[in-house]
């Protein structure tokens, strides 16, 4: 019967020092930090522009535009997130259509 001999280093040549670890480890954790910024910097900037369009009811002299914001508002999160929501604000044909259903002399009558 043949011995099997092995080629292989001693298990302990293959591991990486620790201080090659801490590079690898802190490149890593700046890859992720620069990923995690920049998610969290674009949902900030959404939110904000959504609290901004909000605002928005305070200021407007249109009855009807005022009555959309609200109606946005109260279905914000059944139907929509930040992001359609925001749309759905500064979407003007779907302000259109949403006026077009809601005016009170549009209705047709059957």
């Amino acid at each position: 019967m043949t011995d099997f001999e092995s080629s292989d280093q001693e298990p302990g040549a293959l591991r990486i020092s620790s201080e090659e670890s801490d590079i690898r480890h802190r490149r890593r954790w700046k890859r992720r930090m620069k990923v995690r910024a920049a998610r969290m910097k674009r949902q900030l900037n959404i939110e904000n522009r959504f609290h901004h369009a909000m605002r928005e009811m305070r200021t407007t002299t249109d009855h009807y535009r005022r009555s959309y914001l609200h109606w946005i508002l109260n279905h914000m999160f059944s139907l929509f997130d930040y992001e359609t929501g925001l749309h759905a604000i500064n979407d003007k044909s779907a302000y259109k259509t949403w006026l077009s259903e809601n005016l009170p002399g549009s209705r047709s009558k059957s």
